[in-house]
């Protein structure tokens, strides 16, 4: 799915090089890998003040459709500059490379004020297979206190297809690596297993280096519960093993 299919004036915006479209105001894009924490971050952004939660506003496998729909627009046109408007006084959002690879020439044209944070996660093996659990049972987040999902065991195990997620999240972070030079960007580093345990960790850093006007602190247990299990440790031992043999 392609944002072409959510706004029917897209693909001749894109023709265009996204001439005109604009939103002036100060803006901070998360840029993240997959599986690197990205909604744990945004829900802590969330409780320390920001009144809008940073939202994937690229994402065309339906958060761009339902964004849209609570921002009551359906041309690109009029989504792009209805960021101009809203409760904050800095702009938020998120994407991961895939969405807004389309859009990467043009993003520093679309905001003029954009700020830049880089999401990533040091353990790349144990991000591959956290995404395939999540493929696999559909539970991609949990938030304190939901039900989990059904228990994978080893006959869900499937290592080419962690190998394949794996070599996309590659691909993803040198689709990021290319944009920052080409741009010139040196954005804001946070690493997802320095703050995994205490997301207040990413907000001391977060906050007064964006000068967001947002609390440092947010209580215990804000967010999101860690998916990781012993069967993530077994299945991330299993992917180094095999990526050693490759290499």
């Amino acid at each position: 799915m392609a944002l072409e299919e959510v706004f029917p004036d897209y693909a001749a915006h894109a023709a265009a090089g996204f001439a005109g479209l604009c939103c002036p105001r100060r803006t901070v894009m998360i840029a993240f890998t997959p599986r690197a924490g990205s909604t744990h971050l945004c829900a802590a952004l969330h409780q320390a003040g920001q009144l809008a939660e940073p939202n994937e506003i690229f994402n065309p496998r339906g958060p761009a459709r339902q964004e849209s729909q609570r921002r009551k627009v359906s041309l690109f046109s009029d989504y792009i500059a209805s960021f101009a408007a809203g409760p904050d006084e800095t702009f938020i959002f998120k994407t991961c490379w895939q969405d807004v690879a389309p859009l990467a020439p043009a993003l520093t044209r679309l905001f003029p004020d954009l700020h830049v944070v880089y999401l990533t996660r040091r353990n790349d093996a144990a991000q591959a297979v956290s995404a395939f659990k999540a493929e696999v049972n559909g539970q991609w987040h949990r938030r304190q206190g939901d039900a989990p999902a059904r228990p994978l065991t080893e006959a869900d195990f499937s290592m080419q297809r962690i190998l394949t997620i794996h070599g996309l999240h590659i691909m993803d972070r040198r689709g990021w690596a290319g944009w920052f030079a080409a741009q010139g960007i040196s954005p804001l580093r946070l690493v997802y297993e320095d703050f995994e345990e205490d997301v207040n960790i990413a907000l001391r850093v977060l906050v007064p280096a964006l000068g967001l006007k947002l609390h440092q602190e947010v209580p215990p247990g804000t967010g999101y519960e860690k998916l990781a299990d012993r069967l993530s440790l077994d299945w991330t031992q299993k992917l180094l093993g095999r990526l050693l043999n490759l290499s």
